[in-house]
């Protein structure tokens, strides 16, 4: 396996590479729009890149989380609405081809096709709203958000309630998770927000829209379909890594971004460039520090994501809650790094065009996901305190 990362990591860095200008070029573009732009989806189909978490044998790429993670970060430095749109499309088409009822999944992920193009899902997981069983499947009327990349995937999943079932004493209620075609979904123009706006990541709605058995999704809970290698490991662990990824991918660009204006930047209170002022060495030194350990411990948790036992529900739990806890940390001082930067750029950075501004925007709404919760922290230290933690969030 050490020799199929390092091989991936070289592969991902030179595809990632061949598109990062026009990643950085689209930036505005897709704040204009509240969603990414179809220069920005051409370049990320013309690497494959959704297709990192699927299974080879499905079109994707399969990639180990080290290099999910690297790949994801790479595209979040350059745009982090699309490093975002990323991260949730490679794991949520991951869901279709390896959840959905073989037939399906055969069809739709069929890379022999000379049409094909890897299909992108989005749509959000919290359950809403009923399904009626009818012949054939379901009538689904329900309301979601946080679809971040509806408005160019291909196809949204919903989770609903079953209406045809009671739910037994001190047992949650029956749910169904299935996916639509995009065109048949009713996309709400909701995405007016602090940070993220590109993510496009809106409300939408099943109105009293069929869907058919074949494309009902077997609980996300349990081992999937089909699929081998990191797919294969429940959820959050299978989650975190991209999702870290968008953080040090603001991390990164934070002091890019700083590194290019501090040498000629002024502040009209001090002599010389903001590069010589002894404070903004200390501050900056202090941040790259908090980027090295982002980095790190980022490799670290990416390896003991894919390798560590899960035999059991305990370690099963425990693992997932440590991935969850990192996240939040990794958020946090990502939020540090942007704010130190921040500090220091002077009045340029009051404007929406500053990229500086746009990253402490991002970090603060991206920070607002369930999976970096408190809740993270609390279930780690009730492990650390040999206090009882059921599964969940």
């Amino acid at each position: 396996m050490a020799s199929d990362l390092v091989g991936q990591l070289r592969e991902w860095r030179e595809r990632t590479e061949s598109i990062d200008a026009i990643v950085r070029a689209e930036a505005d573009r897709n704040d204009q729009l509240r969603h990414l732009s179809p220069a920005t989806m051409a370049a990320l189909h013309g690497i494959d890149a959704f297709g990192i978490c699927t299974p080879v044998e499905l079109g994707g790429s399969d990639l180990h989380p080290v290099a999910q993670l690297e790949t994801v970060a790479t595209v979040s430095a350059a745009d982090p609405s699309t490093g975002w749109n990323l991260m949730n499309g490679c794991q949520e088409s991951a869901w279709l081809a390896t959840r959905l009822p073989e037939e399906t999944a055969r069809r739709i992920f069929n890379p022999s096709r000379s049409d094909w193009r890897f299909p992108v899902a989005a749509g959000g997981l919290a359950p809403a709203g009923e399904a009626r069983p009818v012949k054939g499947g379901w009538i689904v009327n329900a309301r979601s958000a946080w679809a971040s990349g509806i408005h160019t995937a291909d196809y949204v999943q919903i989770q609903s309630f079953l209406s045809a079932d009671e739910p037994e004493p001190d047992k949650p209620r029956p749910t169904l998770t299935v996916a639509a075609r995009r065109e048949d979904v009713e996309i709400e123009d909701t995405w007016h927000t602090l940070g993220m706006r590109g993510t496009g990541s809106a409300h939408y709605r099943f109105d009293d829209l069929f869907v058919r058995h074949e494309m009902k999704l077997e609980n996300l809970d349990l081992p999937p379909l089909r699929g081998t290698g990191f797919v294969t490991r429940p959820n959050p662990i299978f989650l975190v890594p991209a999702m870290y990824a968008t953080s040090l991918g603001i991390a990164r660009r934070a002091l890019e971004e700083f590194v290019t204006h501090a040498p000629e930047g002024r502040r009209r209170a001090y002599r010389g460039s903001i590069a010589d002022r002894e404070r903004v060495q200390h501050d900056i030194g202090e941040a790259q520090a908090m980027l090295d350990a982002i980095e790190g411990y980022g490799r670290d948790l990416c390896t003991q994501l894919h390798d560590a036992p899960i035999e059991t529900l305990q370690q099963t739990v425990k693992l997932g809650d440590q991935a969850r806890s990192a996240y939040r940390w990794c958020n946090q001082t990502t939020e540090r790094v942007v704010k130190a930067v921040h500090d220091h750029m002077g009045g340029a950075d009051v404007f929406e065009s500053s990229m500086i501004q746009r990253l402490l925007r991002d970090i603060q709404t991206s920070s607002q996901h369930v999976m970096p919760g408190d809740s993270a922290y609390v279930r780690l230290g009730r492990h650390r305190l040999g206090l009882e933690v059921r599964p969940g969030i």
